[in-house]
């Protein structure tokens, strides 16, 4: 899904959220009833806290435009950087009526890496030649926050669909021995950011079936082009989560997160590709 907007930035996303905000509310709502007390913890509490363990197999790409377009580098394939990296991942989820959840989550990897260059590399008007010793890392911090509606409650399932947003805070840099302009030959530190809120929608399935087993899956989509940046992301899993006690819990899910943008700003004119994925380990407490 990809929504393109004129120059007159503030009409059409705020009209297309109204859209989808009515569409959600138009939904009737279909459920049955079953004591709480047979229904699983994660599907009958109102609040859920998770965190857990990530560890994703990245591919990150990086341009920073000079005077002439530049090339898109491949920091893993051109640094050697890890992998599979363990980060840390958490989630608030808050089911504040039958019908209505809100949810936040946060997930963050910082990589870096020293390296001898096996061929030139361009960033911006500055160039580091074959053969220099260069320090390179990036970071990237997702903060999400989402609100749903469900359009199906049953005795085991649940269907829901909702708007959020992802709020991504990017940054990359190198640091070595660089020629500027082919001419002057210099120590050099660059470095780039870039915090890009991209809207999104997204659909979530739950099955219980039984007060101890669960099934999940979630997927957000979105895409959105704007005068200073173009971006979209795809972000989706699925996992099965199993209550130890009561109110404590643990879950086993694969992640799979891309995120594209074209950036055009005073700072960075370029572009960056990210993709994650990978099995993610987790605890959650229910009450």
């Amino acid at each position: 899904m990809v929504i393109k907007i004129s120059s007159v930035k503030s009409f059409f996303p705020m009209k297309l959220t109204i859209s989808i905000l009515v569409f959600l509310l138009s939904i009737p709502i279909v459920h049955s009833q079953e004591k709480k007390e047979d229904q699983n913890p994660l599907y009958s509490n109102k609040f859920v806290i998770s965190a857990g363990l990530y560890s994703s197999a990245k591919t990150i790409g990086i341009r920073v435009n000079g005077s002439g377009e530049n090339q898109l580098i491949d920091f893993k394939e051109a640094f050697d950087l890890n992998n599979n990296e363990i980060t840390f991942f958490g989630n608030f989820n808050w089911r504040f009526s039958k019908k209505w959840t809100l949810s936040a989550e946060y997930f963050s990897v910082k990589n870096g890496n020293k390296w001898e260059l096996d061929e030139d590399i361009h960033w911006g008007d500055v160039t580091f030649k074959e053969g220099s010793n260069v320090k390179i890392g990036f970071s990237l911090d997702m903060y999400r926050v989402f609100v749903g509606r469900s359009v199906l409650q049953k005795t085991k399932h649940e269907l829901g669909i909702g708007l959020g947003i992802h709020d991504l805070q990017v940054g990359a840099y190198i640091t070595g021995d660089a020629y500027i302009n082919n001419d002057d030959y210099n120590f050099e530190r660059r470095s780039v950011s870039a915090n890009a809120p991209l809207p999104n929608i997204g659909f979530w399935y739950y099955y219980f079936p039984t007060s101890k087993w669960g099934l999940t899956a979630n997927i957000d989509l979105f895409g959105l082009t704007v005068d200073e940046y173009f971006g979209s992301l795809y972000n989706v899993r699925a996992g099965v989560n199993y209550q130890i006690f009561k109110n404590f819990g643990v879950g086993l899910s694969y992640r799979y997160f891309k995120f594209t943008a074209k950036v055009d700003k005073k700072y960075w004119n370029g572009k960056f590709n990210m993709i994650f994925q990978g099995p993610l380990l987790s605890i959650s407490g229910t009450f």
